[in-house]
């Protein structure tokens, strides 16, 4: 455009008071000084060097490379600069469109359609926006969108939106969304999310969350209900309602662990006080004050409660260490494993086991192993070579009912 075709200029280092401009304003380094507090500019501002409005400023739409600063309110149906421009409003902004190559920060509330930021973004009070692309940090107090996508880090009070993707990090006291991804680490306050997919770290407070696959690790402060989570290396809870949990290093839950499907772990499981699942599967060490479990408990080497475990069939790996009684429909001791009392429907004991008290319908015990109690049997008995028993085995009508 030439400067025969702008309605008013304002040059390099000029100060220009304006109130209505009817056409196209350009802005060349230089500052506007409102008369009556507004401008309007009824057409297109055109930003060269650095341009500053004090006061507020209405117009059709803002372009050019040059960065802006607006000291009261923008409100301008379309805004898009150029060449690392960068905007800059100290009161509240509305707008349908928002590009900025550069930074952008609103003082004050924002209500905007699609905002698209190539570093960073900051918007310090309200703001009520559709898609934001920021491609390096982005930080809001209390916002409201559709899908975000940041490249870096993102930071924000409270956040509820559609779908979310950042690369870096993430850190949201309260969130509110659909689908979330970050590569990096993820912290959370209070949550209330669909679907979350965290590469490093995640850290949730309280809330809901259906869907979590954390390839690192996560750890949960508060009151976590869920569908699923799947976590590749540790998972730390204060406590936990769900369906199912997967877990590839150790899982640590300071009070009850309720699940209505399978918990799997190829390392280790702490559970402070009720461990509930329909299936355990456990590669290393169990410890609870007490399991229940509808299906199947199969544990790699130890298990450890105060009142016992108990499930529909329950297996202790070679050199297993049991303490606290079992109780199962099928239970299986893998030889060499050392156990307190046993109550099972059918009970098979490995060579070389040590073994509390027995109360099971059939038993077979292997060879070398030992009973420390009682063995009491209804059904059928079959010993191995070499077995010690502190008193022999009987067979009654009736079974003890176990602890459990």
């Amino acid at each position: 455009m030439f400067m025969s075709d702008f309605a008013s200029v304002v040059g390099r280092g000029q100060e220009v008071a304006l109130s209505v401009v009817d056409g196209d304003l350009l802005i060349e380094g230089g500052t506007v000084r409102t008369d009556g507090g507004m401008v309007n500019v009824r057409g297109t501002v055109m930003v060269r060097h650095r341009g500053e409005v004090k006061g507020d400023l209405r117009a059709e739409t803002i372009r050019g490379d040059g960065a802006l600063a607006v000291e009261g309110d923008l409100d301008v149906e379309d805004i898009s600069l150029d060449d690392g421009a960068s905007l800059e409003v100290g009161g509240n902004l509305t707008s349908e469109s928002v590009d900025i190559p550069k930074s952008l920060r609103i003082a004050g509330t924002t209500k905007a359609g699609d905002v698209k930021v190539g570093g960073e973004a900051e918007f310090v009070g309200d703001a009520n926006v559709g898609d934001v692309h920021v491609g390096g940090t982005l930080r809001a107090g209390r916002m409201t969108g559709e899908d975000i996508m940041v490249g870096g880090t993102l930071e924000a009070r409270e956040l509820k939106c559609g779908d979310v993707k950042v690369g870096g990090t993430l850190r949201v006291e309260r969130m509110d969304a659909e689908d979330i991804k970050v590569g990096g680490m993820l912290a959370i306050t209070e949550a209330a999310i669909h679907d979350l997919d965290v590469g490093g770290t995640a850290t949730l407070g309280k809330g809901s969350v259906e869907d979590v696959r954390v390839g690192g690790t996560l750890e949960s402060t508060g009151q976590l209900k869920f569908e699923d989570l799947d976590v590749g290396g540790r998972l730390k809870l204060g406590s936990g309602a769900g369906e199912s949990v997967e877990v590839g290093g150790v899982l640590e839950v300071q009070g009850d662990l309720v699940l209505s499907d399978d918990l799997t772990v190829g390392g280790e499981v702490r559970v402070g006080q009720r461990l509930e699942a329909g299936s355990v599967d456990v590669g290393g060490d169990l410890t609870s004050d007490e399991v229940r479990v509808r299906g199947d408990v199969k544990v790699g080497r130890s298990i450890a409660t105060d009142k016992g475990a108990i499930g529909a069939f329950v297996s202790i790996g070679r050199h297993g260490r049991v303490t606290g009684p079992i109780v199962g429909g099928e239970v299986r001791i893998d030889s060499g494993s050392a156990t307190e009392d046993i109550y099972a429907g059918e009970l098979w004991i490995g060579e070389s086991s040590n073994v509390g008290s027995v109360y099971a319908s059939e038993v077979e015990v292997g060879d070398r192993c030992r009973v420390g109690g009682k063995l009491l049997y209804t059904n059928e008995i079959k010993v191995g070579r070499n077995v010690q028993f502190s008193s022999q085995p009987e067979k009654v009508s009736t079974l003890p009912g176990p602890p459990l």
